[in-house]
C-alpha cells in the first residue's frame, strides 16, 4: 500500500512539475538594412549580425523560428533557422500574440524576428501594460526575453546582447 501511495504522489508531482513548465520566448529586430525602401534586404553588417543571432541561439533548444514576410526579417532568421534544421515560419506584423504563440509551443523555445516598432508592441499586448517603447532605429542588437506559462507572462527580460563589432 505504501508503494502505491509513493507511486501516486510521484505521478502527480509530475504533473504539476510539467504543468508549471513555461514556454520561453525570444524576440529580435531584423538585423541592419541594405537601404530604406519597403522590402529591403541586409546590409553586409546585417548579414554578420543574422549569423551572430544564429550563433547566440545555438544552445538554446530553439523549437520554431518566426519572421514576417519582409526580405531583411527573413534573411535575420534563416541563418538560425538552418543551424537549427527549421524552417522560419511567417507571420503577419500585425496577427503575433505571444499568448497564442506560447500555446502553440508548449514548454519549448522560440524565436520571433520582427521590426523596432513591433516587438515592444507584441510584450506590451501580452503584459496587458504599456512599458516598453518601440527600438531606436540605430538599435539592432536587443533582445527581449519572455517566459509565459498557464497563459500568463512569468518574466520579461530585455538585454543589449550585440552592438559590438559590427
Amino acid at each position: 500500500m505504501k508503494l502505491f501511495h509513493l507511486i501516486a504522489t510521484l505521478f502527480f508531482m509530475t504533473i504539476a512539475s510539467a504543468q508549471e513548465r513555461s514556454t520561453t520566448i525570444y524576440l529580435i529586430r531584423h538585423a541592419e538594412k541594405a537601404d530604406m525602401s519597403a522590402n529591403t534586404h541586409l546590409s553586409e553588417a546585417g548579414k554578420k549580425r543574422a549569423q551572430k543571432w544564429a550563433q547566440y541561439f545555438a544552445g538554446k533548444g530553439i523549437s520554431a523560428v518566426y519572421a514576417t514576410p519582409y526580405n531583411r526579417t527573413r534573411e535575420t532568421a534563416q541563418p538560425l533557422a538552418d543551424v537549427q534544421k527549421l524552417q522560419v515560419t511567417e507571420y503577419g506584423p500585425r496577427e503575433m500574440d505571444l499568448i497564442t504563440l506560447a500555446k502553440q509551443h508548449h514548454n519549448q523555445s522560440v524565436v520571433v524576428v520582427g521590426h523596432s516598432n513591433t516587438i515592444p508592441g507584441y510584450v506590451n499586448k501580452a503584459l496587458g501594460e504599456n512599458k516598453h517603447a518601440d527600438i531606436a532605429e540605430e538599435e539592432f542588437g536587443k533582445v527581449y526575453i519572455v517566459q509565459i506559462a498557464n497563459e500568463k507572462v512569468e518574466s520579461v527580460r530585455v538585454f543589449m546582447i550585440m552592438n559590438y563589432g559590427l
